[in-house]
């Protein structure tokens, strides 16, 4: 077997380089020590995509080194350097050939008697023994790096399923023994077997209070899926890590991840070395690129189960695979993502296979709702990495990602400068929310009966530093889509709680100001406890900063009406913006204690035809008899106003008293009624 020290590297929390030992340093000689790993091993500007520590990702695997382009076992480890904090270890080493040793041992039960079996082994194990998988008796042949007498093997036969139970009580690590009875179940290991050679478990085991590290080989004895036997070496790996062992643990070894085990497709990892391989061998062909996604997984997960999800895309697999040759690479990236190179075809054959396999997965699935989409960037350029084209292919997937009726696209440069708008957006953000381009505006609002200002509305306004505005209606989908929109409604709300403030010192006693919250912050631990930090600071009463929630939140998630409670219960307000938007129901204002209803200005618009007007009319007469205060959004004209007047809306805010303001511009109006 091949054999070679493991190198190591260790890297603090921000991927800066602490340690190197001299097996990493003689082949990474670009490492240094005090400089981003990522830097000095492929100059990237962040973590390298499948980087085990970036992905948090315990145990073993398998990746393709892309500076040697061979294949390396990594573990990442936890481990706490003084001066350094909490540091991961990079252990890694060379894939060895588990081929080789598998032809050297005996393929039928008499061979399996021969000691001949303890050379195959090497003297590397310290256990080495036989299991009957139709019987479950196991054979002795070393113990404790002894052999044993050929007498001693056929009184040593004892059950498998009760050797393995009692090892693991009486020396497993605790938080191993689960998942070493799961991997050393002999249907399990059938299993595994029926498709590979070999396989290793890796597990801790407990001697006199100390944790030693052990893996086990497991080896089938046949070629083909009758096999009856199988041979277990077991080895101690504490001298691979015993150079470090003052500055880490080694968990668990090394596992095979180059194809799923649910798919049987590539990994993403593998998909990116061995498609980067098909273009590179493939220079004068033309290749399309596809990705295709289950996209309802979560309603899925809950109407079928789980088992349903993995037969489905273990079914997605089997026939893609069935398309498999030389020309194509297909791969599975998790998460009911499949991606695929194919050679390029016309449109009207791209499109008739894709609805053809659509067709095919619906009929053998048993989940008759699946939703399946695919984007294909077609006859790929040449000059792009697999990561670059599969970012502008996942663009393209995402435009079509709310549509119900759309289940296929194609990635087109007119694609590329809304692609390139919306990464200046997410990059551009953190920065310019701490520059301060980020401001809140004022649209007031104004008492129907006097005219005057009783309250306003906050807006986000995006004002770059050359002048440029950027729409709330270009920024706010983007970043609800990165995750990133709770920092912008925090950022505001801070704002309006200092405008609050200053307002408040010149006279002004109660101006109620309301801020929107996005469905995302609604999902944050603890808002209501930050919100009503943020506001007790600025010494601001909470019921001068209303909260707004969409009524279509406040209908479809359940959760809300807790978090609604959590802020009724810090002294805050609620008030129901958007109210008749897609829903338009009496009764979901009953769903939570709202003080205020803000009509939306789909319904203003229709003031002037009956039918809208009788609505509107029943729908401010029911809120009044339900305790609601009534506000009416977009009124742009006099007889908006007027009706508004005569049916008794309480508040109005629009263009026809007046368009969003700044701060300066909001109390010039305050001290133009006082």
């Amino acid at each position: 077997m091949e054999r070679m020290a493991s190198g190591c590297y260790i890297v603090d929390k921000d991927y800066n380089v602490v340690s190197i030992n001299e097996t990493a340093k003689s082949i990474y000689p670009q490492l240094e020590v005090g400089k981003k790993c990522y830097r000095c091993l492929l100059n990237l500007d962040k973590p390298c995509g499948p980087c085990p520590v970036q992905a948090n990702r315990k145990g073993p695997s398998l990746y393709t080194d892309p500076i040697r382009n061979i294949s390396e076992t990594v573990d990442s480890v936890e481990v706490e350097i003084e001066g350094h904090g909490k540091c991961h270890a990079l252990i890694f080493s060379t894939v060895g050939s588990d081929e080789q040793f598998a032809a050297t041992l005996p393929v039928t039960s008499e061979g399996l008697r021969n000691l001949s079996l303890i050379k195959a082994l090497g003297a590397d194990y310290e256990d080495v023994f036989s299991v009957n998988l139709t019987s479950g008796t196991i054979s002795l042949y070393r113990h404790e790096n002894k052999p044993v007498d050929t007498n001693s093997i056929y009184r040593s036969i004892v059950s498998y399923q009760k050797g393995i139970e009692d090892y693991a009580n009486k020396y497993v690590y605790h938080e191993d023994k689960e998942t070493f009875l799961l991997q050393n179940n002999l249907k399990y290991i059938k299993e595994e077997l029926t498709y590979k050679e070999s396989f290793r478990t890796h597990y801790r085991v407990v001697i006199n209070d100390e944790i030693h590290h052990y893996y086990r080989k497991i080896v089938r004895i046949g070629k083909d899926a009758s096999f009856e036997h199988v041979v277990i070496g077991v080895r101690c790996e504490d001298d691979q890590v015993r150079s470090l062992q003052n500055q880490l643990t080694l968990e668990r070894k090394l596992s095979d991840i180059k194809y799923s085990s649910l798919t049987g497709l590539y990994t993403k990892e593998a998909f990116i070395m061995q498609s980067a391989e098909l273009l590179k061998t493939h220079p004068n062909t033309e290749y399309d690129f596809c990705i295709s996604k289950v996209d309802n997984l979560d309603s899925i997960s809950r109407q079928y189960g789980n088992l349903a999800i993995e037969n489905t895309l273990a079914l997605i697999g089997k026939l893609l695979k069935n398309h498999e040759d030389d020309d194509n690479c297909i791969g599975y990236f998790g998460e009911g993502t499949f991606a695929s190179f194919t050679k390029n075809d016309p449109p009207d054959i791209r499109k008739a296979a894709v609805m053809a396999f659509k067709e095919d997965v619906l009929e053998k699935s048993e989940i008759k709702n699946i939703s399946l989409k695919w984007a294909i960037y077609t006859n790929v350029q040449r000059n792009l990495s697999v990561a670059q084209i599969y970012r502008k292919t996942s663009y393209a997937l995402s435009t079509i990602r709310l549509n119900r009726n759309q289940c296929y696209v194609e990635f087109d440069q007119s694609m590329i400068e809304r692609m390139e708008k919306e990464e200046m957006i997410v990059e551009g953000f953190e920065s310019a929310l701490k520059s301060g381009e980020f401001v809140a505006w004022y649209q007031p609002k104004y008492s129907v009966k006097t005219g005057k200002i009783v309250g306003g509305e906050a807006l986000t306004r995006w004002i770059q530093s050359d002048g440029s505005v950027v729409s709330p209606q270009e920024f706010i989908p983007i970043l609800e889509e990165h995750g990133k929109i709770h920092l912008l409604d925090e950022y505001i709300f801070r704002q309006v709680c200092s405008f609050q403030a200053i307002i408040k010192k010149m006279g002004f006693t109660s101006i109620p100001i309301s801020v929107n919250l996005s469905r995302a912050s609604m999902f944050r631990n603890n808002l209501a406890d930050i919100y009503s930090n943020i506001a007790d600071e600025y010494s601001v009463d909470k019921k001068d900063i209303p909260i707004e929630i969409t009524e279509s939140a406040a209908v479809r998630a359940t959760t809300i009406s807790t978090f609604a409670d959590h802020l009724i219960q810090k002294g805050f307000i609620l008030h129901m913006d958007d109210f008749g938007v897609g829903y338009s129901s009496l009764g979901s204002l009953a769903m939570i204690p709202f003080e205020t209803i803000k009509i939306d200005k789909s319904l203003i618009d229709h003031i002037g035809t009956s039918v809208n007007e009788n609505l509107l009319k029943h729908t401010i007469a029911f809120a009044k008899e339900c305790g609601k205060t009534t506000v009416a959004e977009g009124v742009d004209t006099l007889e908006k106003y007027q009706f508004l007047k005569e049916v008794g809306c309480d508040m109005i805010q629009g263009f026809y008293f007046s368009k969003p303001v700044n701060e300066k511009d909001f109390v010039a109006k305050l001290l133009a009624e006082k």
